[in-house]
């Protein structure tokens, strides 16, 4: 279903917003794993390369589908990864919002190695 063409201006703006976030929130990730001096070398690459497969297969749902007939789902996905604060979204019309009232967030978590577990 495409949105309205003034859904579709705020969904630009909202794309912006929510694609640096996307990058800022990866490259700060990649920093913490890097950085994790518990792990070994060879742990902190598994997870660095592990995080990167998967936050790349991410943005390729979000982001990559610009187009209106596509904006709901690239919404839903940027609120599924808690990358839109509701009160961005306030600025949509009423029924866009409608269509991605039930995305859940679900927060992006590191997923540390196995050898950090263990220590715990």
């Amino acid at each position: 279903m495409s949105i309205l063409e003034s859904d579709w201006k705020k969904f630009k703006e909202l794309r912006k917003v929510a694609i640096d976030r996307f990058c800022q929130g990866v490259l700060a990730d990649a920093r913490t794993i890097t950085e994790h001096g518990a792990l070994s070398p060879q742990a902190r690459y598994g997870m660095l390369y592990r995080l990167m497969r998967d936050r790349d297969k991410d943005i390729v749902r979000t982001f990559d589908h610009y187009s209106r007939s596509r904006a709901t789902m690239a919404l839903r996905m940027m609120v599924k990864h808690d990358l839109l604060a509701d009160a961005e979204l306030s600025v949509l019309s009423e029924a866009a919002r409608e269509e991605i009232a039930d995305a859940v967030r679900q927060p992006y978590e590191i997923e540390w190695a196995d050898e950090i577990m263990r220590q715990d």
